[in-house]
C-alpha cells in the first residue's frame, strides 16, 4: 500500500472522517454499481466521491463494494482517522460488526477484505465502527451507485481538509448533491502497472522476479492475490523492493462469470486514482481484466489478448486519466 496522504497533527488531536455507501442491483443478480464518499462531519463537506460499475453482481456483493471503496479511500486520505461507515444495509453493518454470520462465499470474500483494511487504519493508530441509517438519510451514495448503474465511473476529490481547516473554508462548501460542482479532480501521480501473470511451476519464480526487479525499484507497491505461486513471487520482489506485499482477493481473478472480473477493474482503478509504482501478481484472467479495460475491448473478444503463465505486462495511466498499454506478454525471460 502506497503512504497515506496525512495532515500533520498537533499531539491528541484525532481527524474523524464519515464514510457513506450504498451499492444497488438492477435485477439482483442483474447490472450492478456502487458509489461512496468521504465526508468531513466537522463541516459536512465531501472530500472524495467514487462510483464504479461492477457488471452483473448482487445487491449485497455491489453493497460490499461500496464499503470497501470508501475505506480504500481512507486509507489513501488517513488512516489514522476515527471513521464512522454509515451505510442502508442492515446485512453488511451487522456482519462487518460481528453480530451476523456469513454464509455466501463471494461476501465472506469481500467481508475479509474490509477486514484486512479496518486492521490497517486500527494499526495506524485510527478506528472504524460501522452505522445503519436509513435509505432517505444515504441520498448522496445512493445517487453514486445509480451513476454506476447507469455505466459512469466517478473518482472525484474535491477538497482536502482537516476537521481543523474545515470551519475556516466552510464558506466555501458547496452542497453533495448540487448539479453545479464542479468535478475538481486531484492531481495524482501517473500510474506505471507492472501486471505479472502468476507462473505455472515454482522453476519459474525466480526467473520472474529477476524480470520484474529489471523494470521496477525501491518504493514500488506490491499488491497480489492468495495463490501460493502468486504469492511466492509477490514476497520475493516484496522483499528486494522493500515492500510488504498487500494481498487481496480482489486480485484472484474469482468473480463469477467468464469474461473481465469487475473486482479486478474496481482494484485496478483505485490504483490508478492514486499513482505510483505497482507490481501487481495476479491471474491470466486478472491481467486481461485490466487490458481490456484499458483497451475499451468487447466482451466476446476478452480472451483474444495472448498472455502466458509468467509473462509480464505493463500499463501507464496519466495524470489527465489517459491510459495506454506499454507491452504485454513479455516472456523472454523465460527461455
Amino acid at each position: 500500500m502506497s503512504p497515506a496522504t496525512t495532515r500533520a497533527k498537533q499531539p491528541g488531536s484525532r481527524r474523524r472522517l464519515v464514510i457513506e455507501a450504498d451499492g444497488g442491483s438492477r435485477g439482483n443478480p442483474g447490472v450492478a454499481g456502487y458509489g461512496a464518499l468521504v465526508r468531513d462531519p466537522a463541516s459536512g463537506r465531501v472530500l472524495i466521491e467514487m462510483a464504479e460499475p461492477l457488471g452483473k453482481q448482487s445487491n449485497n456483493v455491489a453493497e460490499y463494494s461500496g464499503l470497501l471503496a470508501g475505506l480504500r479511500a481512507v486509507v489513501d486520505l488517513d488512516p489514522s482517522a476515527d471513521v464512522v461507515a454509515r451505510m442502508d444495509s442492515k446485512l453488511v453493518v451487522e456482519q462487518m460488526s460481528g453480530r451476523w454470520k456469513i454464509k455466501h462465499e463471494d461476501m465472506r470474500r469481500l467481508a475479509l477484505e474490509a477486514r484486512d483494511l479496518c486492521a490497517e487504519i486500527g494499526d495506524a493508530g485510527g478506528s472504524v465502527s460501522f452505522e445503519w441509517i436509513p435509505r432517505e438519510k444515504n441520498k448522496a451514495a445512493d445517487a453514486l451507485s445509480n451513476d454506476a448503474m447507469d455505466g459512469k465511473s466517478i473518482h472525484r476529490v474535491l477538497h482536502d481538509v482537516d476537521a481543523n481547516d474545515a470551519a475556516a473554508q466552510a464558506d466555501s462548501a458547496v452542497s453533495p448533491g448540487s448539479q453545479e460542482r464542479a468535478d475538481v479532480v486531484a492531481h495524482h501521480k501517473p500510474l506505471r502497472l507492472l501486471l505479472v501473470q502468476v507462473p505455472l511451476v515454482e522453476a519459474a519464480v525466480p526467473l520472474v522476479v529477476g524480470a520484474v526487479l529489471r523494470l521496477v525499484g525501491s518504493g514500488a507497491e506490491v499488491v497480489t492475490c492468495d495463490e501460493p505461486l502468486a504469492l511466492e513471487v509477490a514476497r520475493a520482489v516484496g522483499a528486494e523492493v522493500g515492500a510488504e506485499p498487500t494481498v487481496s482477493g480482489l486480485w484472484a481473478g474469482r468473480a463469477p462469470g467468464e469474461d473481465a472480473d469487475e473486482t479486478v477493474r474496481t482494484a485496478y482503478r483505485s490504483l490508478a486514482a492514486r499513482g505510483g509504482t505497482v507490481v501487481a501478481v495476479t491471474s491470466r484472467r486478472g491481467v486481461l481484466s485490466v487490458l481490456t479495460d484499458v483497451l475499451e475491448t468487447p466482451g466476446p473478444r476478452f480472451w483474444a489478448i495472448a498472455t502466458a503463465p509468467g509473462s509480464l505486462t505493463a500499463v501507464e495511466v496519466w495524470e489527465d486519466g489517459s491510459s495506454a498499454v506499454a507491452f504485454t506478454n513479455r516472456t523472454e525471460h523465460l527461455a
